[in-house]
């Protein structure tokens, strides 16, 4: 083999070393980009795991007012399906559910019930609506003998209030409205909302399309304590 054969060869193998070194060394950079970069996605994802979530059944009751003010519109029958559903699947001791649940919207009735208040409490003023003008009243009434039927209402107008919130409605509940059902003359409201004798109303709740949006009134903390 003579030099010039020799050195030929000896530049070939230079070569080769050279493009694998090259091919080595940009495939340690990519690897090394590679890793970077997940490293760098794991991080925001971890940043944006530990970061608060919004939570919408938080929100709906955070953002939830007595309206005094609604809409003429009514109320649409789907979402007063909605509404009634979510109402009557309110937890209640023994399961006994123990109530009665009357959604009004005749405009006779309504008129009727107003007027009854307004001459209970000896109300002269002429634009006076209980239920805020609200096109739909949902009268809510308790077994009578059922020792926990309150509490089970209470939890009852709750889903009420909430799903209504849900659904862009505003509600009011109004207790007021217990008293003029229950007095001993009030026989042709019951039979107009068809209520047995075995039940007595305890409250109604005004229910339409907000016509107001109230700003929320301070809650005292002070009165909620930890006992560790």
């Amino acid at each position: 083999m003579n030099y010039l054969k020799i050195s030929y060869l000896c530049r070939e193998v230079y070569n080769k070393k050279k493009t694998i070194m090259k091919v080595f060394c940009v495939s340690l950079l990519t690897f090394i980009a590679v890793a970077c970069c997940n490293q760098q996605t794991e991080n925001q994802s971890n940043a944006v795991s530990s970061s608060p979530q919004k939570n919408e059944v938080v929100e709906n009751i955070l953002n939830r007012r007595s309206i005094r003010s609604y809409k003429s519109e009514q109320v649409a029958q789907a979402q007063l399906d909605t509404i009634i559903n979510c109402a009557i699947n309110a937890p209640s001791a023994v399961n006994r559910q123990p109530w009665e649940v009357r959604v009004v919207q005749h405009a006779d009735l309504l008129k009727k019930i107003n007027d009854r208040v307004k001459t209970k409490s000896n109300n002269t003023k002429e634009d006076y609506s209980v239920f805020y003008n609200a096109p739909t009243l949902i009268i809510v009434a308790r077994d009578k003998q059922n020792n926990y039927s309150a509490s089970d209402c209470g939890m009852l107008a709750q889903n009420i209030l909430l799903s209504a919130e849900s659904l862009g409605l505003g509600t009011c509940v109004i207790g007021s409205l217990a008293g003029v059902f229950n007095d001993s003359d009030s026989g042709d409201l019951l039979k107009a909302i068809k209520l047995p004798d075995t039940h007595e109303v305890i409250y109604g709740i005004a229910l339409g399309y907000k016509n107001e949006t109230p700003d929320a009134k301070p809650r005292e903390k002070a009165k909620v304590q930890f006992i560790r």
